[in-house]
């Protein structure tokens, strides 16, 4: 049970990172643009792999809080309850929810953007606490 339990948070781990991937896909492409474009092979391949991680970002979202559930179920049994755990998966499953806000609503402006980049980040830092 106890390397399930380990299984299921490096999956959790890859899940969000493929969340995460969104914004750092986005970024690339908007601040080196003109680079990526004189290669056109590469361009070809950056822009069908942006598109795939743009995509699927929500359910890579939707992947990561599936496994969390599992994760914390076969931890908990285990375990018992992890402070650490708690705060990390509290703050994935407000990431979640921000985002399916986020989608469902049109007009969300920069402040809902802000918020959920930073719940990215203080998600991060939670979650290298919590497996340290």
């Amino acid at each position: 049970m106890e390397d399930l339990g380990e299984f299921l948070g490096y999956i959790i781990i890859f899940f969000y990172s493929l969340t995460v991937l969104n914004y750092v896909v986005k970024f690339i492409n908007k601040k080196f643009k003109t680079q990526i474009r004189k290669n056109k092979s590469f361009a070809d391949s950056y822009q069908k792999m942006m598109r795939f991680v743009v995509k699927n970002h929500r359910y890579f979202g939707f992947l990561a809080v599936f496994f969390l559930l599992l994760h914390f179920s076969v931890q908990y049994l285990t375990h018992g309850l992890s402070f650490t755990g708690l705060a990390a998966a509290s703050l994935m499953i407000l990431q979640v929810i921000l985002g399916i806000y986020g989608q469902k609503k049109k007009k969300r402006g920069k402040l809902w953007l802000t918020i959920h980049r930073s719940v990215a980040v203080m998600l991060l830092i939670t979650i290298a606490i919590h497996i340290e």
